[in-house]
């Protein structure tokens, strides 16, 4: 039904426009072709506008200063990304720079070697790192690694476990699943490693411990293992656990000083 009556609207339409069209070639037809020249002229007219629109356009210079503030935009875009490279690398030797100047520090202190860092913490799982230095440069199994304040003879940060010809391996001091001898306030206690340069260890509750205090191990003739991070007490409990930190980011660890022969 609704297809027949589809069918009949348009033979309706195509009915009308069909005596449209005649009766528009008739009334041409009766005026001489008048009609069809006011219908060239006009597109005539409408066509010349149209292209001295375009002209016009094109004389004020629109598309060119299109053009050329993309291009200004575009170049403006490739500055600022060259800018942000330089200072993330100025950032870098910044950083660089620190982390030599404590080192140079130490040096002033105790014998030992330089090293860059050439895998960081986070690349190994197992709490290790690699440096740049090895047997030719005096590095030997055991060797302390340290880095950081020389006031306190610098922070241990791990040992050498593995010696290569020009570069060694590094076990952090605090990798997991391991413990070291520590000192708290001249409490001794076990320091049980976390990873990352962290560990957690229990002091009797009554010692006077507070966020800051230094963390030493006489196994590393008394150096500084870490500080400690805060205290934790539960009225229950006859311990207080302690959280220690290293006041180094081993993440980001660039260079360290490695002494030998302790």
């Amino acid at each position: 039904m609704m297809n027949s009556y589809r069918q009949n609207e348009g033979r309706r339409r195509l009915f009308f426009a069909t005596i449209f069209v005649f009766v528009v070639f008739g009334i041409d037809a009766l005026f001489g072709g008048r009609v069809r020249g006011l219908v060239r002229a006009g597109g005539t007219y409408v066509f010349n506008a149209g292209a001295y629109a375009l002209v016009r356009i094109a004389d004020s210079g629109f598309f060119s200063s299109r053009r050329a503030l993309s291009e200004d935009n575009r170049s403006l875009r490739e500055r600022i990304a060259e800018l942000e490279v330089r200072a993330a690398a100025v950032e870098v030797l910044k950083d660089e720079n620190a982390s030599l100047r404590a080192i140079a520090r130490l040096a002033e202190t105790e014998k030992g070697i330089t090293a860059p860092v050439i895998s960081s913490v986070r690349s190994s799982p197992y709490g290790t790192f690699s440096i740049g230095a090895g047997a030719d440069d005096g590095i030997i199994e055991g060797s302390l690694v340290t880095t950081g304040d020389s006031a306190v003879g610098g922070f241990v940060v791990g040992q050498v476990s593995d010696v290569g010809r020009r570069t060694a391996l590094v076990r952090e001091l605090f990798a997991p699943n391991t413990s070291v001898a520590v000192v708290i306030r001249g409490a001794s206690a076990t320091a049980l490693g976390r990873g990352g340069g962290n560990a957690r260890a229990e002091v009797p509750r009554g010692l006077p411990v507070v966020s800051g205090d230094p963390v030493t191990s006489r196994l590393f003739g008394g150096r500084a293992v870490g500080v400690v991070g805060s205290v934790r007490s539960e009225p229950s409990s006859a311990t207080s656990e302690v959280y220690i930190g290293l006041p180094v980011n081993l993440v980001a660890l660039q260079f360290v000083y490695v002494i030998s022969g302790i």
